[in-house]
């Protein structure tokens, strides 16, 4: 076997899995540009609206944007699952991006900060369109024994746009504004378009899609998908605790309590989520090929949850601690990041989890369910992070999203 073929077979990869791994990368990367520093913007625009309390402010749009993506998430899962099996993934990733181009026509167009917040709603949810059908390809484009690899190489493509859009954003938004982070999407966005309408256009023809009632796909859920999904709930609650507000936290942090320019501080906190994206890049390959000769898979899962419960309780402990010691506090928010990136350890080995539990004539809806089973159930977290924000402080609401992590990864260890 030549030595490209065998790398690409070791790897997992083929046309449709090359065209993946293009529409997820410059979709991703559309959306690190801009997504990252939408409280700040948020922020100011609230500053100019009046506000009194402009952070505040924008912690509350920030919870209302989360609650409505998710609860929107769970809808579009559904919908991506169903448009994947019925018109197949290259329809299914294509109908992904047209959301996103509608919201960067609002956010271009207003400064209302609720404007935005519909805006960024568009633009946030193409990747619940788009996940059943990355799913349904690797599931049906490669063989079973290399869908974890294939999983951990779409993972790598994921987090390099989380790597590189922070820092580019963060130097955008500091240097020009908020529009040329806006306008730098929009391109890779279209670029996206195109390259997966080309490289797909060959992919092989699906048969005709059985109707398969989503009550029965509920009820034959394999019992260890349930167990995962159970856990992954409590663990997501947490996540959100802090997930749409650790810049906002971080960029505050830096300018009120250690008197950084705010310029300085947007710079840092794009550095940070690259630290993030670049731990996790560090992880995906050899830790999927030793999930491949693991006799399971359930260890590597329970340490990404662990990782997951811990980055809201370092974001508030680990500056306070490098501060005590004498450290600089970017020491400790260094070292949460590289924590936050810990997290992907078994990512891949979750996703060919879900990917191989259903069946080939309904795994894309059977994806798409279980994805918006999810997110139906998280969907109030962000608006309960926001309101504690304001009721008891947003270090609280992270110890107390720690505390959700913690009792989900639980669960999953002791719960057989």
């Amino acid at each position: 076997m030549p030595t490209r073929a065998a790398v690409a077979d070791w790897l997992g990869l083929n046309r449709a899995t090359l065209a993946v791994l293009a529409v997820i990368g410059c979709l991703g990367l559309s959306e690190e540009l801009w997504s990252n520093f939408l409280s700040l913007h948020l922020r100011d625009q609230a500053a100019a609206q009046g506000a009194a309390n402009a952070v505040a402010s924008a912690a509350a749009y920030m919870g209302f944007i989360a609650f409505a993506k998710n609860l929107l998430e769970g809808v579009a899962y559904i919908a991506g699952g169903t448009v994947a099996h019925r018109l197949g993934a290259r329809v299914a990733l294509a109908v992904s991006a047209l959301p996103m181009a509608a919201g960067f026509a609002i956010m271009l167009t207003s400064r209302h900060p609720w404007a935005i917040a519909a805006g960024a709603l568009l633009m946030t949810n193409w990747e619940p369109l788009s996940v059943p059908a990355t799913f349904d390809v690797v599931g049906s484009e490669v063989r079973k024994e290399r869908r974890t690899i294939a999983f951990a190489v779409q993972s790598i493509q994921k987090r390099l746009p989380k790597m590189i859009g922070p820092m580019i954003g963060g130097i955008a938004i500091g240097a020009v504004g908020y529009w040329l982070n806006l306008s730098l999407a929009i391109g890779f966005l279209a670029l996206s378009v195109i390259i997966q309408l080309f490289l797909t256009s060959r992919m092989r023809p699906k048969a005709e899609p059985a109707h398969v009632p989503f009550r029965d796909i509920l009820r034959n859920m394999p019992a260890d998908l349930r167990r995962l999904l159970s856990a992954e709930i409590f663990i997501r609650w947490g996540d959100w605790f802090a997930r749409d507000f650790a810049v906002l936290y971080v960029v505050s942090l830096l300018v009120e309590r250690y008197g950084w320019t705010e310029r300085a501080a947007a710079a840092t906190a794009g550095y940070l989520l690259a630290v993030m994206a670049a731990t996790a890049l560090a992880t995906y390959v050899p830790i999927a090929k030793l999930i491949d000769r693991s006799d399971s898979p359930r260890p590597f899962i329970g340490l990404t949850f662990l990782m997951f419960s811990l980055f809201p309780i370092c974001l508030v402990l680990l500056p306070r601690i490098s501060d005590a010691l004498g450290v600089p506090v970017i020491a400790g928010l260094v070292l949460t990041y590289v924590i936050n990136g810990l997290r992907e350890i078994g990512e891949p080995a979750r996703k060919a989890l879900i990917s191989s539990g259903f069946p080939a004539e309904v795994r894309a809806r059977g994806i798409g369910l279980y994805w918006g089973l999810r997110s139906f159930a998280f969907c109030p977290a962000p608006l309960v992070a926001a309101w504690l924000w304001t009721a008891v402080g947003p270090d609280a609401t992270f110890l107390i999203g720690g505390g959700f992590g913690l009792a989900g990864t639980a669960l999953f260890y002791l719960r057989r």
